[in-house]
Order: C-alpha cells, then sequence, then structure tokens
C-alpha cells in the first residue's frame, strides 16, 4: 500500500511482480529483475534463504558489492527509467541486507512501515505466499522480532530512514505518508492518493485459526 502511494504520486516502480489477485488486489510494486536477479541472489550467495524468512543473515551483517550501484541502474535504465524523477524499489528482504544496499547508495531515503504486530501475523496467516512457511503464531512471532532487530540498527546506522504507520493510513490519517513523500522528493497528489488507497483491503475480518 505504501509503495503504490508512492507511485501514486510519481516515484518510478518499473516493471514488477503481477499482483491483481485478492491477497494484493492493487500490486505489490516490487521490481521483477531487481527482486530475483539481485535480491534473491545476494541472500543465496550468503548461504541464507532467498525468500528472506528461514535462514536469515546476521544481524550485524558486513560487505560491500562495488558494483551493486551501477548494476541496479542498468537494469533499470533498460527497464526504461530516465533518470528525470525519484525511483523506488520495495522489498521486505532489504532490511536483511541493509548495509549492503547502504553502502551502494549513501543518499537513498529508507522507507519503514510500521504495522502493530498482531496485525502482520494475522496477515501471515492468512497470505498464501507467507502461511506456506508455516501456520504457527509462534514462528512468525520470531520472524517479526527478527525483522525488527534490523531496522532497528537500520534506524541507527545514520542512514535517511523515515517511517509511516499503515493504521494511521488506513483510518485516513496521511500527515505522516504526505511527509515522507515530500521528502522523497515527489509531489504529493491528494486525489491520486485518495484513488489509491483503499481501506477495505487491510480490513480482513476472517478468522485466524
Amino acid at each position: 500500500m505504501v509503495a503504490g502511494a508512492f507511485a501514486a504520486c510519481g516515484a518510478w516502480t518499473g516493471t514488477t511482480v503481477p499482483g491483481g489477485g485478492p491477497e494484493n488486489p492493487k500490486g505489490f510494486f516490487e521490481h521483477y529483475v531487481i527482486r530475483e536477479q539481485v535480491t534473491k541472489a545476494i541472500l543465496t550467495q550468503l548461504g541464507c534463504d532467498p525468500l528472506g524468512v528461514r535462514k536469515l543473515p546476521p544481524v550485524d551483517l558486513r560487505g560491500d558489492i562495488p558494483t551493486l550501484s551501477s548494476v541496479l541502474k542498468g537494469i533499470i535504465e533498460k527497464d526504461g527509467y530516465q533518470f528525470d524523477k525519484p525511483w523506488l524499489y520495495k522489498d521486505a528482504k532489504l532490511t536483511l541486507l541493509w548495509p549492503i544496499f547502504k553502502n551502494a547508495f549513501p543518499s537513498a531515503h529508507w522507507i519503514i512501515v510500521k504495522r502493530d504486530e498482531e496485525g502482520f501475523i494475522n496477515s501471515c496467516l492468512r497470505t498464501h505466499f507467507m502461511n506456506q512457511h508455516s501456520q504457527k503464531r509462534k514462528f512468525w512471532k520470531q520472524f517479526a522480532k527478527q525483522y525488527r532487530l534490523r531496522l532497528k540498527t537500520l534506524k541507527l546506522s545514520g542512514a535517511n530512514t523515515f517511517e509511516v504507520s499503515t493504521p494511521d493510513i488506513i483510518n485516513g490519517k496521511l500527515s505522516g505518508l504526505k511527509h515522507v513523500i515530500n521528502e522523497a522528493g515527489l509531489s504529493c497528489d491528494e486525489q491520486a492518493l485518495a484513488d489509491f488507497i483503499s481501506p477495505s483491503y487491510w480490513h480482513n475480518t476472517r478468522d485466524i485459526k
């Protein structure tokens, strides 16, 4: 939802993972080639789960890929990017690899999306591409803890980090989102946001067992 809001306000996302299904009706907004050929490849080379769920890189990950910036710029340029607007790459797995990407893009804006833990766990349990890994709350609680640890180190690293709250957005409190959109060098389009944000998609009331 947050990535889609940025796209609605002019951020370039390129060719993304197809959406439109019931689990993500408005799309995923993840650049397909970068996700499949770069992010997952780095995790695999580290001996970790390319899906970012099971075996994770250490919290104190160290490393540098000198060619990463040029590789990603080459990918997006081939995909039609004109270097005339901010470009966005959305992928939760960046939480695991942020030191490597921060070295490659030291001026990048990092958008951290906040959500209550229970709501996050419920989402994992009802979403097929997540619950295929586990259908136990305890598993996803530990998973959330591991990602929070890495987000904490990211925020303490000196990176340009910004936080937005999905509950706020869903409840119509858009000031935080608008601020971050403006900070990213985009123009906040009120009508585009109103057209894109659909609270009904985020209030799934199916029972979680």
